[in-house]
This record gives C-alpha cells, sequence and structure tokens, in this order.
C-alpha cells in the first residue's frame, strides 16, 4: 500500500473549496499564499510543463 493516496474525489473536493473561497487556483496562490508572480511562473513551469 502507497504511504501516500491521492485519490480523485479528495483533489476535487480541494479545488472546489479553493474555487468556492478564493475564485481560482491563480487568486489563492497570489492572495492565499501570497506568492509572487515569478515564484508562480516557476511553478507552472515545473507542474505543468
Amino acid at each position: 500500500s502507497p504511504l501516500f493516496d491521492a485519490r480523485a474525489e479528495y483533489l476535487t473536493a480541494a479545488l472546489e473549496t479553493v474555487e468556492e473561497t478564493w475564485g481560482g487556483v491563480d487568486a489563492y496562490l497570489e492572495r492565499g499564499l501570497r506568492l509572487a508572480p515569478p515564484v508562480r511562473e516557476r511553478l507552472r513551469e515545473r507542474l505543468l510543463d
């Protein structure tokens, strides 16, 4: 059994909460986590490319 498990329903619930609370992931990263634009861009490059 894996040490960590990423269940689809948990991820969906988390993304729905981010959407409802912050209006989207970008707003959450910017205002919720206070990540500067260069940091957000590096995250995009590393996680989405």
